[in-house]
């Protein structure tokens, strides 16, 4: 046998082992997921049962903790039950000591996929022996981890947590301070004090103020518990140009006059951003107090604010007489803005006469004005 026929012979035996190693392969794992299919549906139908009829699982079923299939089962259980019905899959997982063995998984695994897993099965199962795991897993070293973890607190809800879950947040950059501040929001107005809390002693007024402090303004502006309101009103007057921006758009609730008035004193900020802000929030207030600013507002150098203070004035009450003034205006720009606004409404039916004259009179004048052009 030549040299060159060894070499072919030797190829072709590596090609058969490779693929009747390959073959095996896709063998073994056809079998083992028929086989895992297999056991997802009798857990389905076991579960089912358990749940629907409130049955007290028999005494052979510790197996079922060391198999990922039936894992993957419970959680997708916890995803559509509610109520009683939850309240028993909670037992039946204290039962299997499922909290345990997803907490052993966070905290021994190295891989990250294991950890998620095991997070996010914490969190779906929302028990409160879940939190103290879900707290130390906002260390973790992955950053989709540690969003997981504080999803699942939110879901818990207990207001202990909200501290935990703002302290990490310190820590973190942008993108992942932002969903922090997300699942802050979800647990609504419980997370209100604690985060007042926090506006109130991180030094608004410094320069630059903390970083993430404008992302805890933007919760409690979605939150919208007027709990908030001291500590929103001293974030208006910080000195971070986005921390005025946050606090005047987490201001646009109807509280009453105090927050009127800061808004109102705001309209004239340093930044353009604040004042066009500002603008906006006042439209929640339905004030007749906050005309005379916004028609001085629409003067305002910056299109942004212009067009803010035009588009408020065309919700609240008195505000379309303002508009209509202001097509007289020897300020182009203001005139271009309140036209838009009023444009864009248009006559409605109900409408005092005066009013809809007024309209009628604005649609001629637009078309003659085309004609020109």
């Amino acid at each position: 046998m030549t040299p060159l026929s060894r070499v072919v012979l030797v190829l072709l035996i590596v090609t058969i082992i490779s693929m009747a190693t390959l073959f095996l392969l896709k063998l073994t794992r056809h079998y083992r997921e028929r086989k895992a299919a297999f056991r997802n549906a009798v857990y389905i139908s076991t579960l089912g049962e358990i749940v629907s009829r409130s049955m007290e699982p028999s005494s052979d079923i510790d197996g079922w903790a060391d198999d990922p299939a039936f894992h993957d089962t419970l959680i997708d259980f916890f995803t559509l039950v509610a109520g009683e019905e939850q309240r028993i899959l909670i037992e039946l997982a204290d039962r299997l000591h499922m909290i345990d063995r997803f907490h052993a998984d966070l905290t021994n695994s190295r891989r990250i996929s294991t950890r998620l897993r095991a997070v996010a099965a914490l969190a779906v199962i929302a028990s409160p022996k879940s939190r103290p795991h879900l707290v130390a897993a906002l260390r973790d070293p992955s950053p989709e981890v540690r969003i997981e973890a504080a999803a699942g607190l939110s879901i818990i809800k207990h207001e202990d947590d909200v501290e935990p879950v703002v302290v990490a947040l310190e820590r973190e950059e942008r993108w992942v301070a932002e969903r922090f501040a997300d699942a802050l929001v979800r647990f609504g107005p419980s997370a209100v004090p604690t985060l007042s809390n926090y506006v109130l002693i991180s030094g608004p007024l410094l320069d630059p103020a903390p970083r993430h402090l404008s992302s805890v303004v933007r919760c409690l502006g979605q939150i919208g518990d007027q709990r908030a309101e001291t500590a929103l009103l001293t974030a208006l007057d910080g000195v971070d140009a986005q921390l005025r921006i946050r606090a005047a758009a987490a201001l646009g609730h109807p509280w009453g006059d105090r927050v009127l008035n800061a808004l109102l004193g705001k309209i004239a900020d340093p930044d353009w951003r604040v004042r066009a802000q500002v603008a906006s929030a006042l439209a929640h207030h339905n004030s007749p107090a906050s005309i005379p600013y916004l028609a001085e507002a629409l003067t305002d150098p910056a299109w942004w604010v212009r067009q803010n203070a035009a588009a408020t004035l065309a919700t609240i009450d008195g505000g379309l007489e303002a508009l209509f003034d202001a097509l007289n205006y020897t300020d182009r720009f203001a005139g271009d803005a309140a036209r838009a606004q009023l444009m864009a409404r248009g006559a409605r039916d109900g409408d005092e006469p005066d009013l809809a004259a007024r309209f009628g009179l604005l649609y001629e004048n637009f078309g003659q004005s085309d004609e020109a052009g």
